[in-house]
């Protein structure tokens, strides 16, 4: 999606449209494995942040947290309703990223990489970011055989719409490889929402090698 696409994107959607019914189920399968601050403060870096929801409640947390996000009216909207967050203006797939290198507990990057031309260019700098053994959280819409049967028998057109958001369409199996050709040792995939087999959403946690 073109930067005046996203633009267009968020002055379009109120509430955020980062607020669907798996938000929250996105947010508690990171919480629970990214860890408790105890120990030393925990860093995450948000790719793909928009109006800051994800880093805010990574600060209440106590993690440090940034985010990275293209879209200026998406920032915008931060700066009025979640006032003091750090979030920087920078495409994922523009690299290097404006982050300090090898510093990076975690990079999340939920509901992004199905939108990118290079999404290869999110594993790089997620590799870049995060510290050695640092967690890579991805979501994205889940496809298997039978959502990819039904798709192209009922909503073949409407799904993979020739001017859609969506430009990208992973499985499992291609996110896998992708993450792992990439750098990165695959530790979980679970899926979210409807029923087996027609999940809703994929979510990734892999670990950098």
């Amino acid at each position: 999606m073109s930067a005046g696409r996203y633009e267009d994107y968020w002055a379009a959607h109120a509430p955020s449209p980062l607020s669907d019914p798996l938000t929250r189920r996105r947010r508690d399968f990171l919480w629970a494995r990214v860890g408790r601050v105890d120990s030393g403060q925990i860093s995450l870096l948000d790719c793909g942040a928009g109006d800051g929801g994800l880093v805010e409640d990574a600060r209440a947390r106590g993690y440090r947290a940034v985010g990275l996000e293209v879209s200026a009216a998406a920032i915008e909207r931060a700066e009025q309703t979640r006032p003091g967050l750090d979030l920087r203006r920078h495409s994922v797939e523009d690299l290097p990223w404006p982050v300090e290198a090898a510093s990076w507990d975690a990079v999340v990057s939920f509901e992004v990489i199905e939108h990118l031309v290079e999404p290869r260019a999110l594993l790089e700098g997620a590799q870049a970011a995060l510290v050695p053994g640092g967690g890579l959280f991805i979501s994205t819409p889940f496809h298997g055989i039978a959502k990819n049967l039904a798709v192209a028998a009922f909503r073949f057109d409407a799904h993979f719409a020739v001017e859609g958001d969506h430009i990208r369409f992973f499985t499992d199996r291609a996110l896998r490889r992708l993450l792992e050709s990439g750098g990165f040792a695959i530790v979980e995939i679970v899926h979210l929402g409807r029923v087996r087999p027609l999940w809703a959403n994929t979510l990734v946690h892999a670990r950098k090698r």
